[in-house]
Order: C-alpha cells, then sequence, then structure tokens
C-alpha cells in the first residue's frame, strides 16, 4: 500500500513516485502539479482582499486575477483533454487584461483558494480515470501544432509556475509600497 492520499500535504510530493488509483506517468505528473500548487498557496498565504485586488501596473494584473487564471486556466484544460471541448476564451479568467481587471475584483483569498481546490479535484478525478498511453495521446487541438496529454498538463503546471513568480513580485511590490507611505 502506498502512503500517499490525496490531496497531498507540503511534504508528500517530495518524493515523485506512485500514488494509489493512479497509473504510474499520471501519479508522477500529480506530485509535480501538487508540489506548484503548494508553492503558489505558500506565496498567497495571509493575502488580504486589498493586496489581492492592487494593480501595480495599471495595464497589469492583479494576484487575485492571476489565481483566477490559474483555475481558469486548469479548467479549460480538463475541457480539451478529458472530453475534446475548447475553452470559452472570452472567459475574463482566460483573457485578464482589462476584461479582468472589471470582474476579476473585491473577493477574499479563501474564494480564489476554495475555486482552485474544486478545480483540482476535478483534474485529479479525471486522472484517476486515464492511464499513461492516454498521456502519449497526439492531437492538434487548436488546429495547428500537434501535442499530446502530457505536453498540455505540463502546460497547466507550468503556466502556474509562470503565474506565481507573478505572483511573487507583485506581493513584494505592493508590499514595498504600501512600507515607503
Amino acid at each position: 500500500m502506498n502512503r500517499h492520499h490525496l490531496p497531498l500535504s507540503r511534504t508528500d510530493h517530495l518524493v515523485i513516485t506512485d500514488l494509489e488509483g493512479y497509473a504510474p506517468q499520471i501519479a508522477r505528473l500529480i506530485h509535480m502539479m501538487s508540489y506548484v500548487r503548494n508553492t503558489t498557496l505558500g506565496a498567497v498565504e495571509g493575502l488580504t482582499v486589498q493586496e489581492l485586488d492592487t494593480l501595480v501596473n495599471p495595464e497589469g494584473n492583479t494576484i487575485g486575477m492571476l489565481l483566477a487564471h490559474i483555475a481558469g486556466l486548469e479548467e479549460g484544460y480538463q475541457g480539451i483533454t478529458f472530453q475534446g471541448v475548447r475553452p470559452d476564451s472570452t472567459r475574463a479568467e482566460l483573457r485578464l487584461g482589462d476584461a479582468g481587471r472589471r470582474e476579476i475584483h473585491s473577493q477574499p483569498l479563501e474564494r480564489y483558494v476554495e475555486r482552485l481546490n474544486e478545480v483540482r479535484q476535478q483534474t485529479l478525478a479525471g486522472l484517476r480515470d486515464r492511464d499513461d498511453q492516454w498521456l502519449a495521446h497526439e492531437y492538434s487541438p487548436w488546429g495547428r501544432d500537434t501535442w499530446n496529454n502530457h505536453f498540455a498538463w505540463f502546460h497547466v503546471m507550468e503556466d502556474e509556475i509562470r503565474h506565481q513568480g507573478q505572483i511573487i513580485l507583485l506581493k513584494k511590490l505592493i508590499r514595498l509600497h504600501r512600507s515607503q507611505r
């Protein structure tokens, strides 16, 4: 019996190995995604609504917008990889920018974390039903470049890592600005 149970704790994912109920390569992907998610949650821990909504650059994104985007992108890739359905790219959480600034604000951190957790639970349920051959399945979801499901979920993870870096930088800038008042 494997010692790992979902959801993974902050230390469970430090050894990338099998997870009961998941194909071996999918289990490894889940460990990596869990590590990334835990570091994202660590980066936003304790943020206030004001900090989540602060625009450092009038043309930029807020931390709250980036958290919504991380959840929205993962949900979109569930549709692409589990059902073969492209996401609605008009959704503010996928587009960000002006749409995000208009629609994504005034929510406490707990709401963003709840959404991230809900989406991740859906991802884990979908991945539980797949095998390692599914990861290798090739297709062209946008009608051009060929990729496989493994790449799709790597991209979800890569996108979260990139936005996590932005979140860390934004948090530092927000706190620096506040300390200079």
